[in-house]
């Protein structure tokens, strides 16, 4: 018989994230309960998505683009970001949630765990409701963004490829923990950018929001990522954890982002070579790489959570050429 690792929650000191403590912190400050209707003040001043985070405003040819043509290109960043978001929670987490409580994996999760995670799929239905929401208040102020075609986001892309390769009784269960890892990588940078002073008080409004449930995530993710994994087969181990360090590299990646670039480029400038030659040059050198920031949040969950510790996992890393 194949060994289990067996983690207990029934302990004395059951974590927060996988206890009753859970709901009690969601009842009390979970943003759709305590939050009002998020309106956008189109009438006060500031940029809609920070400038700091749009790296094409480098390219020398923008220098002197309008300050209307410069807001066009971050309300556009931010409809992309929402639509990000939607994608996210609809398609990887509210799923990903809805297999833990209803799916016959081989994984049991006790009723706790269940009833934690349905207070995560109300939340990212609110904040998918809440994104749908803007979006179509931008595209009511802006009809422009109407015509946008949006690139497949790299969390979406990463998650599908990795499925492809795995074992049919594996795939849900990598979700799963693709799910815990994204909702793990909570980035502070993330929050101070949009709290930069040029930012939209409507749009930091909304961040910070959001931000206050993903915080409470974070807790339930981490505890439920150490639980999977403890109570996963070997085989499971072995078929998931050698794609690990691939999935991170891959999730982490920009591609989405620089096709979106792109194009906008294209929409202004009509040479399409060069502008894909100064998408290369501004993310060139560009590599998820274990010095990143936001890597480094990843590699501080896989490590809390033990995953590091699991000989699979530390083999791809090893074999990805990082020193873990």
């Amino acid at each position: 018989m194949e060994e289990k690792r067996k983690i207990s929650i029934n302990d004395k000191d059951a974590r927060e994230g996988l206890s009753p403590l859970y709901i009690q912190k969601w009842e009390k400050r979970s943003s759709i309960r305590t939050r009002p209707e998020k309106k956008i003040d189109f009438t006060i001043d500031g940029h809609f998505f920070p400038e700091d985070n749009q790296p094409v405003l480098l390219d020398e040819r923008l220098k002197n683009i309008s300050d209307d043509e410069k807001s066009e290109l971050l309300i556009r960043s931010l409809f992309k970001y929402l639509n990000d978001i939607v994608t996210l929670e609809i398609k990887l987490i509210s799923s990903a949630c809805n297999k833990l409580i209803y799916s016959d994996l081989p994984v049991s999760y006790p009723e706790q765990i269940k009833m934690n995670a349905y207070t995560v799929i109300i939340d990212e239905y609110y904040h998918v409701y809440v994104a749908r929401d803007l979006m179509n208040q931008l595209k009511s102020q802006y009809p422009y963004l109407k015509q946008d075609v949006l690139p497949q986001s790299d969390s979406y892309y990463s998650v599908t490829e990795i499925m492809s390769r795995l074992d049919d009784e594996n795939k849900e269960l990598f979700e799963i923990i693709a799910v815990c890892i994204f909702e793990t990588t909570l980035v502070r940078e993330l929050v101070e950018f949009f709290n930069a002073k040029s930012v939209h008080p409507s749009i930091k409004n909304y961040v910070n929001d959001h931000m206050n449930d993903e915080s409470r995530h974070y807790i339930f993710f981490m505890e439920l990522l150490k639980y999977t994994w403890g109570e996963m087969s070997e085989s499971s181990r072995k078929d998931i954890g050698r794609h690990i360090a691939e999935f991170v590299k891959m999730y982490l990646n920009v591609e989405s982002e620089k096709s979106f670039n792109k194009s906008y480029l294209d929409s202004m400038i009509d040479d399409e070579e060069e502008n894909k030659n100064v998408i290369d040059r501004i993310y060139k050198g560009f590599e998820v790489t274990p010095d990143v920031p936001i890597v480094k949040n990843v590699m501080r969950a896989l490590k809390r959570t033990e995953l590091l510790d699991d000989k699979y996992v530390k083999s791809g890393f090893i074999n990805a050429g990082w020193i873990i």
